[in-house]
């Protein structure tokens, strides 16, 4: 049997990568096109795997890379996904548990990612090395034969991967009164929504059209930390604005924000915790920075020496972005991990209300929520089996 591995591992660190000896053929960047061409090569008695780009192999114990030739500039040209045998259905009706960006309201559900590309320069994602700094998007049209396609499998919900769904307005527009237009008994949402794109015009047509969560990454609560470290273009002063409006149309809302960059100071830290306990969301989540490889954090972390003697990416866990690696002379991984797991618990449960609709966005108990605030806070959200 050969074994074919694609994705983020081998299109951000391939060398790293190519040492699973269990691999044949490493796909490095959108796939779409290298692979139909492997492939085909395979089936040859005598393939021409030096003609593929964004392809790599051992070779008589030489590592071979092409590099890909730039990304898919019209996604619209990439056929919908084909399932195969894969029991759809059944698929669309599995609930994961403490995961509230992928659970849905209605099931059966499915996924689907409609742009590629980001154009800012978040320090801590590797977005832009993955699908590009430009945005590429799919058509309204595009989007909406995929949707119908699945409605008439049976499917419920639509919840979308991407970055950047808002981010051309006239086509979301087009989307969403669609949408309304079919008529479908659907919903829908995003796993992650830029504070710019969001207007009450905007969120007026997600509601319509059957939208009932909206995620903000806001990252921190410091505008200079914003500006300045993370490179994240967002105004705090718009998000209670935007918050408001949300809550008058009824959404679930969540806020996501992470903590301990380097050259962020213990202050703006508990700025970060001051912010988000003043809005009005339905759950807060919290993250401690993790420099993940190819990114910029990384980078800034391995020159000037911010991490563990040793540190070996691929030996460490990320662990649900609970685990701190980075220490600097404003605080170590111990502060970050003891602060991030207890003002969780302290702001997100600060009235029976949210704590009723905590449990309700992460599909679990009370009883399971109790139990779960209690791992968080004797482990840290470290390594907590629930």
């Amino acid at each position: 049997s050969i074994l074919i591995q694609g994705g983020i591992v081998p299109t951000v660190i391939i060398d790293t990568a190519m040492k699973d000896q269990n691999v044949d053929y490493w796909i490095i960047g959108e796939g779409e096109a290298c692979f139909p061409q492997l492939l085909a090569e395979l089936e040859k008695t005598k393939p021409n795997l030096s003609s593929i780009n964004g392809l790599a192999y051992w070779e008589n114990g030489v590592s071979k890379i092409s590099l890909p030739e730039g990304f898919i500039k019209d996604l619209d040209s990439i056929p919908f996904a084909d399932y195969g045998n894969l029991n759809f259905i059944e698929y669309g009706n599995k609930v994961l548990k403490y995961s509230s960006g992928l659970l849905p309201r209605s099931f059966p559900f499915a996924v689907t990612i409609t742009s590629r590309g980001c154009p800012y320069q978040c320090i801590f994602c590797a977005g832009s090395t993955i699908s590009g700094t430009k945005i590429r998007f799919r058509s309204a049209r595009n989007i909406l034969d995929e949707i119908g396609k699945l409605y008439n499998a049976g499917i419920r919900e639509i919840i979308f991967l991407d970055d950047h769904f808002l981010g051309d307005h006239k086509r979301a527009k087009e989307i969403m009164l669609g949408l309304i237009e079919r008529r479908y008994k659907l919903t829908w949402k995003c796993v992650n929504l830029m504070i710019s794109f969001l207007d009450k015009e905007i969120l007026e047509l997600m509601k319509q059209s059957g939208c009932y969560q909206m995620t903000l990454s806001v990252e921190s609560g410091s505008q200079h930390v914003l500006n300045k470290i993370i490179k994240k273009p967002v105004k705090l002063t718009k998000v209670p604005e935007i918050l408001e409006i949300a809550r008058k149309l009824e959404f679930e809302t969540i806020a996501n924000f992470v903590i301990g960059f380097p050259g962020e100071t213990w202050g703006q830290i508990r700025e970060t915790f001051r912010f988000a306990e003043s809005i009005d969301v339905d759950l807060v989540n919290f993250h401690v920075a993790t420099p993940l490889p190819n990114t910029e954090l990384m980078e800034i972390c391995l020159k000037e020496g911010y991490l563990p003697k040793g540190f070996d990416y691929e030996k460490q866990s990320a662990a649900g972005y609970s685990k701190g690696l980075i220490s600097t002379a404003e605080f170590v991984p111990f502060e970050l991990e003891i602060l991030r797991a207890f003002e969780w618990d302290r702001i997100n449960f600060s009235n029976p209300e949210r704590l009723k609709a905590i449990a309700r966005i992460e599909r679990i108990s009370e009883e399971e929520l109790a139990q779960w605030r209690i791992n968080t806070r004797r482990k840290c959200g470290i390594n907590v089996v629930q």
